[in-house]
Formats: structure tokens, sequence, C-alpha cells
């Protein structure tokens, strides 16, 4: 069972959204959080809030792409802290074109920050984690478990964290260092809002349709995500999974490995 009172809990990607709240209730039972967003102000907010909860947090700018600025804070970190106990790479983009209109500019947007920007954090802080045989949490997603039409980019860099990280948990055993995945389903998060579509279709009549949809497809509120993720953090799970819908479509996954698109309803409206 793993204790976070006092421990060191670095979180990119924490200016709002699942980083947020998993900080705030992270810093609830006692964990001292860096806040780290490319959004310098969202970050400042974040650590702002859990101070003004009686928690303790420090905030940062940090780009994750940029590989050289990951190391540079890690080593911040290790002067001014003591090095972090907990990492959870968190940070991550979304978009929405298909693989005939994909360009490589977009596809290597969407690998630099989703797997790229894991990649980075847990080199950058690996010596610190395994020094204080501490545990690094990778936000997958449902789509890192099942593919889904116009979503081929998220699901190539989300199935790369799920499968990145289940090596790292292997390699890091010996070290006693835990290694967790998080799958979360729909939590109702800004990320449709901020999706990426093709210039043709980046509208305001497309956007609230993808806005609608996602909207009946999330279940559960970014607090409850945050709560899920301490509480599989705390328990030390290998898979964090977040969310009903989270757990039915692995179980389908599961039982139907061809066949789950139909299943799941993943066909309808597509030519077959």
């Amino acid at each position: 069972m793993t204790q976070l009172n006092g421990k060191v809990f670095v979180i990119t990607g924490s200016g709002d959204g699942i980083g947020r709240t998993t900080a705030q209730i992270a810093a609830q039972k006692g964990a001292h959080i860096i806040v780290n967003d490319i959004n310098p102000d969202a970050a400042a907010d974040t650590a702002k809030l859990i101070q003004n909860e009686g928690g303790k947090a420090d905030h940062f700018q940090l780009d994750v792409t940029d590989r050289d600025a990951v190391f540079d804070f890690a080593k911040q970190v290790e002067t001014d802290f003591g090095g972090a106990d907990l990492l959870l790479n968190n940070a991550g983009v979304s978009m929405r074109v298909s693989v005939e209109k994909m360009t490589m500019e977009e596809m290597e947007w969407m690998m630099g920050i989703n797997v790229y920007g894991v990649l980075n954090g847990t080199q950058a802080f690996m010596s610190q984690i395994k020094e204080h045989k501490g545990h690094i949490i990778n936000v997958s997603s449902i789509l890192g478990l099942i593919g889904m039409s116009t979503q081929s980019a998220y699901n190539a860099a989300k199935f790369a964290v799920a499968g990145f990280s289940e090596a790292l948990r292997l390699e890091m055993m010996e070290h006693d260092v835990r290694v967790s995945t998080v799958f979360p389903g729909g939590v109702r998060t800004k990320i449709a809002t901020r999706t990426r579509l093709p210039q043709d279709e980046d509208n305001e009549e497309t956007r609230s349709e993808l806005q609608k949809g996602f909207n009946q497809m999330a279940f559960t509120t970014p607090m409850e995500a945050g709560k899920i993720i301490v509480k599989g953090i705390e328990k030390e799970s290998p898979r964090i999974l977040i969310g009903r819908d989270a757990r039915h479509i692995d179980i389908m996954r599961r039982l139907f490995p061809a066949r789950y698109a139909k299943f799941l309803g993943l066909t309808r409206g597509l030519k077959t």
C-alpha cells in the first residue's frame, strides 16, 4: 500500500482536467504536488487551488515535448525538493482525422506530446524514482484498448503508452518501483473542445456535434477520475480503469477481440 503523505508527486498537464483533480486529491492525502503545465497560468491556478485547500504545491511551466527542458526540470525538482517519489505522465492532446486525410505533421504532433512526452518524463525522473522506490503512472485511454474510426493517431499514441508502460513495469520490478497505466473512459474534461480537427472540418457545427457526442458518452467527472487514480496509486494497481464505460469496453475487448467494434456499436454508420 503506497502512502502519499509527505511524498513529492510530479504531475504533468496538471493545469486542469484529470491532472488538476488528481493533484487536489493527492494533496489532501498529504503529498507535495509539483504542478506543471504548458500553460503557466493554468499551472499557477492549480497550485493556488491546492494551497487554498491547505495543501502543499509548487508550480512550473513545462512543455513535455522539449526533452532538454524536461531533464532540466527534473534536476530542479531534485535540487529544490529532494527528488520525485511519484510521477504522473498525464499531459496529452486529442485529434480526429481519417488516415486518408492525416498529415505527417499531425501525426508527429500527436506522438510528440502523447508518447514522447511520456518517454521524456519517465527517463528524466527515473533515477529519482528508483532511488526512492517510488511509482510511475502513465495515462493511456480506453482508445489504448480498442480502435475507433477517425482516431488512428490517438489510438496509435495511446496503444503505445499502454505497451510502453507494460514493458516499463517489468523492467522496474527489480528496482521495487511500481508502474501503473491509467485507462480513462469518458471523463467530462475540456479535451473534446480542444480536439484538433482537419481544417476543412473545423467549424462551429462540427465542434457542436463533437461536443454533443462526447457529452453522451462522458459518464465520469474529473473529480471522480482523480479519486479513482489516487486510490489506484495507493493500492499499487498496475491497471487503473476509470468509469463504467472503460470497464465495459475492457470486458468486451477481452471477450470479443476481433468483433468488439460490432458489439460496441462502433461500426454504426460505416460502410462494411
